[in-house]
């Protein structure tokens, strides 16, 4: 009698049935249904002017820095997974506490912008969900440094985590200052994206 082929039993804590391309397809689907939002969001102004276009530049600076936001968040989760051979349990549910963090970045956007700005709690809003993405982030490159045996790729996402829990401090203070001065909370909220862009231009990202 010939013996049946049995598929192949994954270790402890490694999913079965879901690839790394399938698993990545699916939180950039995400992200880019995040960012179509956002765009679908931005105010046109009610007269043709150049006055009621610069009326509404708090707007269009927080779709900037929000883009901006969602945009690294896509890199860097690009960088983790790049970095990994096979997918896990606790890199999966992880993976999924960030994305749903994320997907609230249009709504706190939207409801930030009907004010231009300028009330406070939509503004602390804005920055409490921010501090909740750099938060995930710390997580999900904790356990990705976990995830791998490679002493190089372990202490790279170690330093990114640090890095974001950094910008969690930096989302923090910007959430105080908008209980008081909702529109100088922009200029902390885009010293994350504007960091990150520049640590990518001087430092050459993983392969």
């Amino acid at each position: 009698m010939r013996d049946i082929e049995r598929p192949p039993v994954p270790a402890a804590g490694e999913m079965a049935g879901i690839g790394k391309n399938r698993f990545e397809a699916f939180s950039d689907g995400v992200i880019a249904i995040i960012l179509t939002i956002m765009v679908l969001d931005l105010k046109v102004p009610k007269e043709p002017t150049l006055d009621a276009l610069v009326s509404l530049w708090p707007v269009y600076v927080a779709y900037a820095l929000s883009y901006g936001n969602v945009f690294f968040v896509w890199l860097n989760h690009h960088d983790i997974f790049a970095s990994l051979e096979k997918i896990n349990r606790r890199l999966l549910l992880s993976n999924g506490v960030l994305l749903f963090v994320v997907s609230l970045v249009p709504f706190a956007t939207a409801f930030a912008s009907e004010s231009h700005w300028t009330a406070p709690l939509p503004v602390v809003a804005y920055g409490m969900v921010m501090v909740g993405v750099s938060l995930a982030f710390v997580r999900l490159r904790v356990i990705a440094s976990q995830s791998t045996s490679d002493a190089q790729v372990q202490a790279h996402h170690r330093l990114e985590a640090r890095i974001s829990g950094w910008f969690a401090v930096t989302f923090l203070v910007g959430t105080a200052c908008a209980a008081f001065l909702p529109q100088s909370a922009l200029l902390l909220y885009a010293a994350a994206p504007v960091a990150r862009a520049l640590r990518r231009s001087f430092i050459r990202p993983r392969d």
